[in-house]
């Protein structure tokens, strides 16, 4: 089993909009003068980007000391970005293979709900778990960052725009605007954004399942074999929840709101299936929502002491042609990689306990 050890704690720029990393800052005169998310519209620039960065400082000193212990962080309400703090923690080999070895000793299946166990997911291995789940946040990211199947500029209103005063406060007057409309879109257009949407809205599921699953093995020995979001996150002990609440006040409730996504929308089985992905998923709020927990979960993971890492090495062939027109006619690539991972035997004080 992996047993590496920080050497100092990470510390990663967020974004609190969608908790994407932030950036490398541009400074000027030894001042920053830009702060911006390297995934979202998130951006301040010149004195404000300045001032924040200031409050980024003196908020990562206060909040050092609690997240060394495993307490969560405590951020401005009114940050756009903050220092994520993964602290170098104390480790215990002896201690967590004594009891991998009495996890052995239990049953795989209690009250007809099936687990999995270490008879599953071996000691250290858990960490693919957590890589399976990092690279699935990663794909996300990659995604077309696509907010509406039918944009505002190509329905053809049908009826009168209904406007609504939401609130006013020091940065203005907000309002809402509800319209009939019929859209316009063209049907390859239309199909193309939706898949786009329900691909975000499945990965970001998955991977917030096989990374909750790996906190799970590492912190209790066992992970329900489910799909249930909400009920893998209510399987983590206390202090983890804490944690991930710090950094997203609202993943509880949305993985209970999205609880069932990736079990229930891997497949149309019939129209009951494709409505209610059609109504209730394919909203660009929920789907961000998700991608935003995904990448809470995936931190917690690592605050967890979990590790793993792709090493690859590539290997490329082509074919071209010579002459008064030269071309490559054809590449092939082929890629070899090495898997890593690892459970870092983090001694949780005993309040935290393990279930």
């Amino acid at each position: 089993m992996a047993d590496e050890r920080l050497a100092v704690p990470t510390v990663e720029g967020r974004c609190t909009e969608c908790w994407g990393n932030v950036r490398q800052p541009d400074c000027e005169g030894g001042e920053v003068t830009v702060i911006e998310c390297g995934l979202c519209a998130n951006r301040l620039a010149g004195r404000e980007a300045a001032n924040e960065w200031k409050e980024i400082e003196q908020e990562l000193a206060r909040n050092l000391a609690k997240v060394s212990l495993g307490r969560p962080a405590k951020y401005r309400p009114d940050a756009k970005f903050v220092a994520k703090i993964i602290p170098d923690m104390p480790r215990d080999k002896a201690g967590m293979d004594a009891r991998i070895r009495a996890a052995l000793k239990l049953p795989s299946r209690e009250h007809r709900v099936r687990w999995l166990t270490r008879y599953n997911v071996p000691a250290g291995e858990a960490g693919y778990l957590y890589l399976q789940g990092k690279l699935l946040a990663a794909a996300a990211r990659s995604l077309p960052r696509e907010t509406a199947i039918n944009r505002w500029d190509e329905v053809e209103l049908a009826g009168p725009v209904k406007w609504q005063i939401e609130r006013l406060d020091e940065t203005g007057i907000h309002i809402s605007t509800e319209a009939e409309g019929v859209p316009r879109t063209a049907p390859a257009t239309w199909s193309e954004r939706a898949g786009v949407l329900l691909m975000r809205t499945l990965t970001a599921a998955f991977s917030c399942e096989v990374a909750l699953k790996a906190i799970l093995m590492t912190r209790n020995n066992r992970a329900r074999m489910t799909h249930d979001l909400r009920a893998l996150y209510d399987d983590l002990p206390e202090d983890s929840r804490a944690r991930m609440r710090g950094d997203d006040a609202a993943i509880g409730d949305v993985l209970r709101e999205s609880r069932e996504i990736f079990g229930d929308w891997r497949y149309f089985e019939n129209s009951a299936s494709m409505k209610e992905a059609a109504e209730r998923g394919l909203h660009y709020e929920r789907v961000s929502d998700l991608e935003r927990a995904a990448r809470v979960i995936i931190d917690e993971c690592a605050m967890a002491g979990l590790t793993g890492g792709l090493t690859p090495t590539g290997h490329a062939a082509w074919t071209a042609k010579f002459g008064e027109n030269p071309a490559i006619t054809g590449f092939r690539e082929t890629m070899h990689f090495r898997a890593e991972s690892g459970e870092s035997a983090i001694v949780w004080p005993k309040s935290h306990g393990n279930a």
